[in-house]
C-alpha cells in the first residue's frame, strides 16, 4: 500500500489568521482559520486524492484494508472509526476559552470518544501567547462564581509561545489558543468542545456563539499543575519524542539529509505533518512521493520504514504521530 494523501478541508472562522492560505499558496481564500488534514468525523472526511483508492474516507478504507491499514491493535479498537484529527490552526484572535470532554463524559453523551490533543506552534507573532490549565488550584463553585463577574480570565495560566513550542492538552484541561499563533494540532477524533467564554464576540449576523456552561463546569480539571509545556531538546536527523499518552504518539523530524525511519515494530498508521521545506518519501515496497510544507500524509500500518531526503539538502521538518 502507497502513501497516501488526502484533500484537506478549509474552515472559515471569526478569528482566523492568514498563515494557512500563505503557507498552502491559496489565494482565492478569506477567513481560514483551519484546514482539516487527515480526517474521519462524520460530515467531515477528507478524501483520497489519487491512486486506486481516490474518493474514498478514511471508513472505506479501514473497511476495505482493514489491519494492514490502520494496524491491528487500533482495529480492534476502535473498528472502522479513525481515532485521529489532524489540524493546521490560524489565529489572527484568541479562540474562546474552552474544555473538552474525556471518553467517560462523552460515551454519556452518546458520543464515541472525548478529545485529548496537543500543539506544536509553527509560528508566533511577538508577543504571542496562549493560556493552558488553571493558574491556581480552582473548583465548580469558585469556576461560577467567576463567569458571574467575569474574573474568570484572572484564574487562568497564560504561557508566551514561540516557533518549536509543544502544549499537551489532555481531556479536562481549560485552554484558549490566544492571537497571532499558526500551530499543527493533533487530536483524538472529536469534535465536541464547551465553550466557556468568547470575549463578547458576535458574528456576521451580529450574534454571539452559543456558550456550554454547565457542560464545560462537569468537564473540567480544577487542579493547578506545576508545568504545562511539554519540554524536549530537538535532535537534527532523527526524531525527537515530544507527547506520549494513550491516545497517540507524537514525534517532532528535521532532518537536512538522508533520514531512515524504522517502522517495523509500529503496529499503526503513521501521519507526517510538514510545514518546513519539502523531502522525497520512499516507503519500505519502493513506492516514492514528495511532501512539502503545508502537506500531510498517511503511511499505512503494513508498511515496515521509510526513507526521508530532503529535496536539495535543505531543512526538511514535519510532525509524525500515530497510535499505539
Amino acid at each position: 500500500m502507497k502513501p497516501i494523501k488526502f484533500e484537506f478541508l478549509l474552515k472559515p472562522t471569526i478569528w482566523a489568521g492568514e498563515e494557512i492560505t500563505k503557507m498552502k499558496n491559496i489565494a482565492d481564500k478569506k477567513g481560514i482559520g483551519e484546514s482539516w488534514e487527515i480526517s474521519g468525523v462524520p460530515g467531515d472526511e477528507t478524501r483520497v486524492v489519487e491512486g486506486d483508492d481516490l474518493g474514498a474516507t478514511l471508513p472505506e478504507l479501514i473497511e476495505k484494508y482493514g489491519a494492514k491499514f490502520v494496524g491491528e491493535k487500533n482495529l480492534q479498537q476502535y473498528g472502522t472509526t479513525f481515532p485521529l484529527l489532524i489540524k493546521f490552526i490560524s489565529a489572527a484572535e484568541p479562540l474562546s476559552i474552552q474544555v473538552h470532554p474525556d471518553d467517560a463524559m462523552a460515551n454519556r453523551m452518546g458520543h464515541p470518544y472525548g478529545k485529548t490533543e496537543m500543539w506544536y506552534i509553527v509560528g508566533s507573532g511577538e508577543g504571542a501567547s496562549l493560556c493552558s490549565g488553571f493558574a491556581h488550584d480552582f473548583s465548580a463553585e469558585a469556576y461560577t462564581n467567576s463567569l458571574e463577574d467575569g474574573s474568570l480570565e484572572e484564574h487562568l495560566a497564560y504561557h508566551d509561545t514561540k516557533a518549536g513550542d509543544c502544549f499537551f492538552i489532555p481531556a479536562g484541561r481549560i485552554h484558549s489558543i490566544g492571537a497571532d499563533n499558526f500551530l499543527i494540532e493533533i487530536q483524538q477524533s472529536s469534535n465536541d468542545t464547551f465553550r466557556v467564554y468568547d470575549f463578547n464576540r458576535t458574528d456576521a449576523q451580529g450574534n454571539r456563539r452559543e456558550l456550554h456552561v454547565a457542560q464545560a463546569q462537569e468537564a473540567l480539571d480544577y487542579k493547578a499543575y506545576d508545568e504545562y509545556r511539554s519540554h524536549y531538546t530537538a535532535e537534527q536527523n532523527a526524531a525527537t519524542l515530544m507527547v506520549e499518552c494513550p491516545q497517540f504518539t507524537t514525534r517532532l523530524i528535521k532532518a537536512d539529509q538522508e533520514l531512515v525511519m524504522n517502522y517495523a515494530d509500529i503496529d499503526s498508521f503513521v501521519i507526517l505533518i510538514a510545514y518546513e521545506g519539502s523531502a522525497q518519501l520512499t516507503d519500505s515496497e519502493g513506492n516514492t512521493t514528495t511532501l512539502a510544507k503545508g502537506e500531510s500524509i498517511l503511511l499505512p500500518a503494513c508498511n515496515e520504514n521509510l526513507t526521508i531526503t530532503p529535496v536539495g539538502g535543505e531543512q526538511f521538518s514535519c510532525v509524525e504521530t500515530f497510535v499505539v
